[in-house]
């Protein structure tokens, strides 16, 4: 039998051992997931109370006086910026609970869209229980219809956040949440007879939403590196 040069064995031996490491870099160890480790999808259904006014004029709108409150479900696609931050847009939709009546027997039709951009600090995003905090910034619309009449308030918030994820297996988690949010209406539009006015408004005051649900939520936990 013919045998190797001593360079060529070598050559042969360095080959096995580069195969050798990629075959068990590629054996799926356990808690990995299909699901990107850079990308979430999360999902809330929450409700949310209202607090404070809508203008600051001196015979004041509350917005209690138009909403009981918000069925809310969000949806927040983000992404990873490291092991512990997620950055990402947010769009919420909401069927009002409406407070407001146009008659003694029907409520005024209302409205309510929220949208705009987070950031979440995960505390333990390597472990089965994952709480997290975070702050939004966003764009709100709320409006209903008295009579005819179209009035939407809109103006930015911000939201105070945090939550409690726990892992249910590989890229799925399930958990619940609570949130602030304040902000301050600095337009109103009105409709009626088919003409559209709007203006700034000069008096403002900031108003609330207090709000709690539940999130489920689609990302591959961070791994962790050991030395």
């Amino acid at each position: 039998m013919q045998k190797l040069s001593r360079p060529t064995a070598r050559m042969l031996a360095l080959v096995s051992l580069l195969v050798s490491s990629m075959a068990i870099a590629q054996v799926p160890t356990e808690g990995d997931s299909d699901f990107p480790r850079w990308l979430g999808l999360s999902v809330r259904a929450g409700y949310l109370m209202p607090g404070g006014q809508m203008d600051g004029s001196p015979d004041p709108f509350y917005l209690y006086e138009v909403y009981k409150g918000l069925f809310a479900a969000i949806v927040e696609p983000t992404v990873r910026i490291g092991s512990n931050v997620e950055l990402g847009p947010w769009l919420q939709l909401s069927h009002a609970q409406m407070r407001l009546r146009c008659s003694s027997d029907d409520m005024c039709p209302g409205r309510h869209l929220r949208f705009g951009l987070q950031g979440n600090y995960h505390w333990i995003p390597s472990g089965p229980y994952n709480p997290w905090t975070g702050v939004a910034l966003g764009y709100e619309r709320a409006s209903f219809n008295v009579r005819g009449i179209d009035i939407a308030y809109s103006g930015p918030d911000v939201t105070l956040q945090a939550g409690f994820d726990r892992n249910f297996g590989g890229s799925f988690w399930a958990g619940l949440f609570v949130s602030c949010s304040g902000g301050r209406y600095d337009s109103l539009e009105v409709k009626m007879n088919g003409r559209t006015g709007d203006e700034s408004l000069r008096e403002r005051t900031v108003h609330l939403w207090l709000g709690f649900g539940v999130r489920v939520r689609m990302a591959a936990p961070a791994s962790t590196s050991h030395p």
